[in-house]
């Protein structure tokens, strides 16, 4: 009775170790390496040691196979005690027979189910269960150093180089990368359609977001404050912009209608110069021309001709209104 106590003991913990070992690898690799990034730069220790792992795969690897290779040799062994003091000495026929027994309990229980369980919740199971992990690999650190070092010595060999994680090498990684953010709850839809409005308008012109000189400025020569409110009332304007002439030239500024109602300042002090833009810009060129300058409109310049402006609100307006045209594209 102790014996075959002992016996299905030692089966239990081979088909347990089994359980770990492949549960715990289809949960590393199906983990999202962006979140654990992300929870390592807010001071989680545990996904920093995650990512150490995920950094040199060598050693995970090598703990992993031998962790198997132990798993199966003691539920091998087990089954083996078993059927030897069931049915005697075992012909080669009674071993194949035991062995196809056990064959669907071995993989139902210490390779199906746990891959099934750990690849729904992978980082879940992978945090749940990574402390075990680490004393096995300690524990086997003496049996997989000499793996770890052949693999680099192959890897040398081979002249292969390890790359650094999350290296984005152009739109459609990063667009990947931001896909998975907004899955795994980093990235809010806002900042998701954000980003996708930025590639969308990162090459396109300005042409068609531009308001042209001939409607653009305001048509009184030297205007007051009330007729600057009166026209921005009129065309439903937050700032009005006007064509002043300094020094024998025309240039172009604007007017904040909160200011102009705020302040009572004189017109000249409140005055807001305008960014000049090459016509040749991108939209998302001119966004930053104007958030660097901290201006709600920019002239638009063909070399010296005043071609006419563009606002900032519009400029961003176009990026989110991209972005949320994108969303099949990029999700």
């Amino acid at each position: 009775m102790i014996l075959w106590l002992g016996i299905w003991l030692l089966f239990l913990v081979g088909l347990r170790l089994s359980y770990f070992f492949s549960g715990i690898e289809t949960a590393f690799y199906r983990a999202s390496k962006l979140r654990l990034n992300i929870d390592a730069q807010t001071g989680d220790v545990l996904s920093r040691r995650i990512l150490n792992f995920a950094a040199n795969p060598s050693q995970f690897v090598a703990t992993i196979l031998i962790g198997n290779n132990i798993a199966n040799y003691v539920t091998t062994y087990a089954v083996s005690c078993g059927a030897i003091q069931a049915l005697g000495s075992l012909s080669e026929l009674k071993e194949v027979a035991v062995t196809v027994l056990i064959s669907p309990v071995v993989f139902v229980f210490g390779e199906l189910l746990p891959k099934s369980l750990h690849y729904q919740a992978p980082l879940l199971m992978l945090k749940r269960y990574f402390h075990f992990f680490w004393i096995a690999h300690l524990l086997l650190l003496p049996f997989s150093w000499p793996l770890m070092l052949f693999t680099g010595l192959l890897q040398k060999l081979g002249g292969v180089q390890r790359q650094p994680m999350l290296r984005i090498l152009g739109r459609r990684p990063l667009a990947n990368v931001i896909g998975q953010g907004h899955e795994e709850g980093v990235v809010t839809r806002m900042q998701h359609d954000l980003i996708q409005g930025v590639f969308l308008n990162a090459s396109l012109r300005l042409d068609n977001l531009v308001t042209p000189r001939e409607v653009a400025f305001t048509t009184i020569e030297q205007p007051t404050r009330a007729q600057l409110l009166e026209h921005a009332r009129a065309f439903g304007l937050v700032e009005v912009a006007v064509m002043e002439e300094s020094e024998g030239q025309k240039r172009p500024s604007y007017y904040r209608v909160c200011e102009l109602l705020l302040h009572q300042a004189a017109l000249n002090e409140i005055r807001m110069p305008m960014t000049e833009i090459p016509i040749e810009s991108t939209r998302l060129e001119a966004l930053l021309r104007l958030q660097q300058q901290d201006c709600d409109m920019g002239v638009i310049m063909d070399g010296v001709q005043i071609v006419g402006i563009v606002r900032r609100r519009v400029l961003v307006e176009a990026l989110l209104q991209g972005g949320l045209a994108a969303q099949p594209l990029l999700d």
